[in-house]
């Protein structure tokens, strides 16, 4: 699944959301794996500041 996140103003960054479990999320940024806490990607969900964008 493919998002954009809202970093401020019209700067965005593309992430592609590999696997998700109930305590971490992890994402594909320029080609590295990211992981964050699940609660703190919830957030920014909820902020409206992530967009899905594709899945695939």
């Amino acid at each position: 699944m493919t998002h954009k996140i809202r970093i401020a103003g019209d700067l965005t960054e593309t992430v592609e959301l590999i696997e998700q479990n109930r305590y971490r999320v992890f994402l594909r940024r320029n080609g590295e794996i990211v992981a964050m806490q699940a609660a703190v990607w919830q957030r920014l969900v909820d902020s409206g500041r992530v967009l899905e964008v594709g899945n695939g």
